[in-house]
């Protein structure tokens, strides 16, 4: 078989593996974008129960904490003593109730001195990642402008067919099919890839989804602690300032 004839096979070849890389590489990118969409959903589903779990959970148990010891305070100061035990016994609750409130108030910031960390942490997470898709975007510029400039060069006949050698063509043909193999094992290796996080993805929704009905039973037991306060205030004021 002469050279030419080989030089044909190969280029055959070469379009037929082009082919299933095509192929390959859109598949993978089609699962690329249905996990970003995903993640995206997620994300937007974290926020909220972040929202829900912190400006509104967090607040109003902070509000019925407060009110709580407020009603606690009330009733010991208002409590009629005779002698100098009961009077001890009033005071000694009062400085009890003012110090259990002050150190569940120190455990309370302690803990979302901590969560204010990690959120710090993810905000730098996404910063890196921003610059990871900016600098993404970049090559992506940089490649566009290599491959407009040899557009102009096909325009302009400085690469023309009558300018063709055998040898420029059967290197070209050789290096097509390393590239080919090349690309096809990394879509491969991507496809594996995927699929890990295809799994983690799941994994996160099923959490997402959990969060937000324990956010919102908790929620329920605020409301219930609430009306609570709401009642004993209620009797606070009718036995103690009638």
């Amino acid at each position: 078989m002469d050279i030419n004839s080989k030089l044909k096979l190969k280029i055959k070849s070469n379009r037929k593996a082009i082919f299933e890389l095509d192929a390959k590489i859109e598949e993978n990118r089609s699962k690329i974008e249905e996990l970003r969409s995903s993640s995206e959903r997620d994300n937007a589903s974290i926020a909220r129960n972040y929202t829900a779990a912190f400006y509104g959970n967090h607040h109003l148990t902070n509000r019925n904490t407060e009110e709580i010891f407020k009603n606690r305070i009330a009733i010991l100061n208002n409590m009629e003593v005779e002698g100098e035990i009961e009077v001890s016994f009033r005071e000694t609750m009062i400085n009890m109730a003012n110090i259990d409130y002050f150190s569940h108030r120190a455990e309370v910031n302690q803990e979302i001195i901590d969560i204010n960390q990690k959120l710090s942490e993810i905000n730098s997470l996404l910063i890196e990642i921003n610059r990871a898709i900016m600098a993404r975007n970049e090559k992506s510029v940089k490649f566009n402008r290599k491959n407009l400039d040899i557009n102009k060069k096909f325009l302009d006949g400085e690469f023309h067919p009558s300018k063709a050698t055998l040898t420029a063509n059967n290197k070209r043909s050789k290096d097509n099919e390393e590239r080919c193999l090349k690309l096809s094992k990394a879509a491969d290796r991507n496809k594996n890839k995927i699929e890990k996080l295809k799994k983690l993805g799941q994994e996160n929704a099923a959490n997402v989804l959990k969060n937000s009905i324990e956010i919102s039973k908790r929620r329920s037991q605020i409301t219930e602690n609430q009306e609570e306060v709401i009642s004993d205030q209620k009797l606070i004021a009718s036995t103690i300032f009638n």
